[in-house]
């Protein structure tokens, strides 16, 4: 609702703009007008102060945050909208709607826009003190990451560490941005500051029993030293993990730790083990997005060695978890499997799936991802005899990898 929709007939829209910054107070009679334009009731907690709520917000926020447990979080979440508690205080008001987001954005499929939430504390951003500052972009890291938007993701969270080395923030707090830190570094190929991080959030959780998010610590570091070619170093790392997590019976972690241990019998070269683990995590999954990795991770093997028609065969699988929609909320894996369809069934229709593919990387700022199918659109017109545009998509594809590697010039190289 607009401001002048808002004040028409109750006070004048400049008042009401000094209602909303705190620089006045209105009277009861302009308050029940306004909550009645805007259909709202408030009930006043008479026995609690805006600290004392703040503070029952903040245990049902680290209790969210540490456990990740989604649906004890949206039921706390509905109580917390239920109640409308009414601020007097704007700071501790703003503290209040970034644990929401926080909370919003672990309860809820990222995909279903928090975006309207995170457009409403943009506009108040400006006034936010260095711990909000700190709050907000890493809650802007996490929704840019689950988008796949990386580059955007790992500016935000920059932005948040910036901000958090002039707050004071608990050390449950810290361990968990480590965390996210670690898993943004990972996804840009940073791999030290990757494992520094991950390590100091590990340190916290093991040291505090929280044995759950030790455990996607331990998995990262894994991805970490695979990357890192130190394979019996990450075998080790996931071997530890399973048995934490056979031991006290995690039984979310199992499926993600057989794909990474198929990965790393797929990095020794034993493809149809690894093949085999990624086939029991997909069984053992219950998410959405660990299938369709599961499924990728099974056609990039099949593709290595040459079996299209498995390849194709898994492709539509892939396909039909996510109804087969570009649009879909799953459109990174989408343009995938149509590429891989394509490339193992005569290349019908692969311009067109090549452009759209890399219209979408470039939109989402995946700049490997876009020089990978830069080349692939390069290499089918070069076999193609079509030298002109295999030449042009070969440039592009180079001017994507400086993008990749963060790399401005030659002489960089």
């Amino acid at each position: 609702m607009k401001q002048i929709t808002l004040a028409h007939g109750i006070c004048t829209p400049s008042y009401l703009s000094k209602i909303e910054n705190s620089s006045i107070v209105p009277s009861q009679e302009v308050i029940d007008l306004l909550l009645n334009r805007l259909e709202l009731s408030i009930t006043e907690n008479k026995s609690l102060d805006d600290n004392s709520y703040l503070k029952e917000i903040r245990e049902i926020y680290f209790d969210g945050v540490m456990n990740k447990d989604r649906a004890q979080v949206a039921e706390q979440l509905k109580k917390i909208n239920a109640e409308r508690y009414l601020f007097k205080d704007s700071s501790n008001y703003y503290t209040y709607q970034l644990m929401v987001l926080r909370l919003t954005l672990i309860a809820q499929d990222i995909r279903n826009d928090t975006s309207e939430l995170i457009m409403a504390l943009s506009e108040l951003s400006g006034d936010f003190n260095d711990y909000q500052m700190f709050v907000f972009n890493s809650c802007l890291g996490n929704y840019y990451y689950f988008k796949h938007d990386y580059a955007l993701s790992l500016q935000t969270f920059e932005r948040a560490l910036k901000a958090y080395e002039k707050s004071n923030v608990e050390d449950w707090e810290k361990a968990d941005f480590h965390y996210m830190l670690s898993l943004i570094y990972l996804q840009m190929q940073r791999l030290v500051n990757s494992v520094e991080y991950i390590q100091e959030a590990l340190t916290y959780f093991k040291d505090n029993f929280y044995y759950f998010r030790a455990i996607e610590c331990y998995l990262v570091l894994s991805i970490a030293q695979k990357r890192a070619y130190k394979l019996d170093e990450a075998l080790e790392t996931l071997q530890l993990a399973k048995r934490i997590t056979v031991q006290l019976k995690i039984e979310e972690h199992f499926s993600i730790i057989f794909h990474n241990l198929g990965s790393i019998l797929a990095e020794r070269g034993e493809w149809e083990k690894a093949i085999e683990h990624y086939i029991e995590s997909l069984t053992l999954s219950t998410d959405t997005e660990e299938k369709l990795i599961c499924i990728y991770s099974i056609i990039q093997e099949y593709s290595k060695h040459q079996n299209s028609e498995k390849v194709v065969e898994w492709s539509h699988k892939g396909l039909e978890i996510i109804h087969g929609v570009k649009e879909s909320p799953w459109e990174y894996y989408y343009h995938i499997f149509k590429s891989y369809i394509s490339r193992n069934s005569n290349y019908q229709d692969f311009e067109k799936i090549m452009e759209n593919a890399i219209q979408y990387f470039k939109s989402t700022k995946d700049y490997r991802h876009v020089h990978k199918f830069y080349l692939l659109l390069a290499d089918y017109f070069h076999c193609n005899n079509k030298f002109k545009h295999a030449a042009k998509n070969y440039c592009f594809a180079n001017e994507y990898l400086f993008l990749k590697n963060n790399i401005s010039s030659w002489e960089e190289m």
